[in-house]
């Protein structure tokens, strides 16, 4: 029986369970003579304005009997293939495994530290999980009472919590390359209560809400497993010791300091998201290799969902069926680098207020399950360059968030400004309504942001508005968007995912600079411990 493979077969709007039929009409047989039919991936096509439809990558079979007509019908079918019977499968092309002690300690409860500590239950280590802030549902009490009273906690907000920053980033589950630890993640979330549409849907998303829901399931599932999470448990320090001649020291983990009591570790698993400078600080004086990287800041922008809607998928459209329309929005200067661009756009989202230090402000983007909010946001941002000096990204970042603060009135409001004036450089007398929690305040960004920054956001909302007409008029500025990703790396193998001069660290995540995003997060921590064996141990 041969086994074929279509590509970007066409199902309308309103028909999006019918694939076997519209597969059928593709290849003009009767739905009833196709076999084993599986949805590879499925996406929103909207390249037709006004006339979106959906796009599904399909595998299956056919009888014998019927293999002329479909090769025949190939000849028409641009998307059609005739596939080996043993389809190759993704597999991990570095199988070499990693010894490891039986007992591991994780740092950090976001994606990366909770795949990685299910994924290392499963495998028969034993798992202590620290992390400094609370479980989520407590997480949400400290975040809500924080938008009446403006009392930051340092330790539990937007950023920091069982979860990490992802809980609170819209749910976006889309990656730009799947693989076998991708794919395991997108399981492992369907097993914990997601819809599995998140495996094959190409742009997969879950919601703030939901998401809760899911991390209430991880942590029964890791307590039950064996495994231990210390909340309000913060890594103060750590124990590195030396052996070795002076020429050739060898430098290894060996004791954390948990809430002022040391334990002793052999195996340190950092997965600390990519705003835990205290981490970055510690590990620089403990002499752990880091090293500057490229990574991005800008702003958060915010139009009416209803122009976003129209401008990319067309008039008349039934946002029921489609969902609400997103964008991804890329301008260039002359020489072909890249001047501005749009990050985790949120649709139908809120904007939220993500500083992780007292007397800063940042803004992110999130949304519920249904994103039915009147309002898209998005950020709009800025390449900036790695460093000769280590710390000159985080200390930039660090500049614009207190700058934005006290431009915000000192109370967690943000500046805005419309774009319209921005390109003018001048302050809103008025400003037009905004979904940010905690208020917004008119404020010229150019008397307080970095004025390369500055420019090359000009620059873009000028190319944007060339495909979005609107983009300007209809534009709300909400500053600044900080934390797009990590401005240190912290140093590893990639092969056994460990620090390049400390034996026993091993580094993941967003936090170490080596993922971006919920998914490939949480696909670190799989790989390690999927990778992993037990010291003087049978486990494959």
């Amino acid at each position: 029986m041969p086994t074929y493979r279509f590509r970007e077969l066409e199902v309308p709007l309103q028909k999006k369970s019918e694939v076997r039929e519209s597969l059928a009409r593709a290849l003009k047989i009767h739905p009833e003579e196709i076999f084993n039919l599986k949805v590879e991936r499925f996406a929103l096509d909207s390249r037709r304005r006004g006339e979106p439809h959906w796009s599904y990558n399909v595998k299956f079979d056919v009888d014998d009997s019927k293999a002329g007509k479909i090769k025949a019908t190939g000849n028409h079918a641009k998307g059609l293939v005739e596939i080996p019977s043993e389809d190759p499968q993704d597999l991990d092309p570095l199988r070499n495994s990693i010894a490891m002690p039986g007992h591991i300690h994780i740092v950090g409860a976001g994606p990366s530290g909770l795949w990685g500590a299910l994924h290392f239950l499963r495998r028969g280590f034993s798992v202590d999980l620290y992390e400094q802030g609370k479980p989520v549902e407590e997480r949400f009490r400290d975040i809500r009472r924080f938008m009446i009273d403006r009392q930051f906690n340092p330790h539990s907000n937007v950023l920091y919590g069982e979860g990490g920053a992802g809980a609170f980033s819209d749910g976006k589950l889309n990656t730009r390359s799947r693989n076998s630890y991708s794919t395991q993640v997108l399981k492992d979330m369907v097993e914990f209560g997601v819809d599995e549409s998140v495996v094959t849907f190409a742009k997969p998303h879950i919601g703030t809400d939901r998401l809760v829901l899911m991390l209430r399931k991880i942590r029964q599932e890791i307590a039950r497993l064996g495994g231990r999470i210390h909340f309000n448990s913060c890594l103060e320090d750590l124990e590195i010791s030396h052996s070795g001649s002076s020429e050739k020291q060898c430098r290894r983990v060996s004791g954390i300091k948990v809430n002022g009591e040391w334990k002793t570790c052999e195996a340190l698993v950092l997965a600390t998201g990519h705003s835990a400078r205290d981490v970055y600080q510690l590990l620089h004086q403990q002499g752990v290799m880091l090293e500057s990287k490229a990574f991005a800041m800008g702003v958060r922008v915010e139009h009416p969902q209803s122009l976003i809607n129209e401008r990319q998928l067309g008039r008349g459209v039934d946002i029921r069926l489609t969902g609400s329309a997103e964008y991804a929005l890329t301008a260039q200067t002359l020489n072909k680098t890249s001047a501005a661009y749009s990050f985790c756009m949120c649709p139908g989202g809120v904007l939220v207020p993500c500083a992780s230090e007292p007397g800063t402000l940042a803004t992110n983007g999130m949304s519920y399950s249904k994103r039915n909010g009147k309002f898209a946001n998005g950020a709009i941002v800025v390449p900036i360059p790695s460093s000769q000096k280590l710390f000159d990204g985080l200390t930039l970042q660090r500049q614009i968030e207190k700058n934005a603060y006290e431009a915000g009135g000192k109370k967690y409001s943000a500046p805005a400004q419309t774009i319209k004036n921005f390109l003018a450089k001048k302050s809103d007398k008025i400003l037009p309504p905004s979904t940010y929690s905690c208020g917004v305040v008119p404020s010229n960004l150019w008397s307080w942001m970095d004025k390369k920054i500055c420019s090359s956001l000009a620059e873009g909302f000028i190319n944007f508005d060339k495909k979005i007409p609107g983009f300007i008029d209809k534009g709300l500025i909400v500053a600044p968007e900080t934390r797009t990703s990590s401005p240190l790396r912290i140093t590893r193998n990639n092969d056994t995912m460990e620090s390049l001069n400390t034996q026993g660290l091993f580094v993941l995540g967003e936090g170490a600079g080596y993922a971006g995003g919920i998914v490939t997060s949480a696909a670190d921590g799989v790989r390690l411990a999927n990778r992993a064996k037990k010291e003087n141990s049978s486990i494959p």
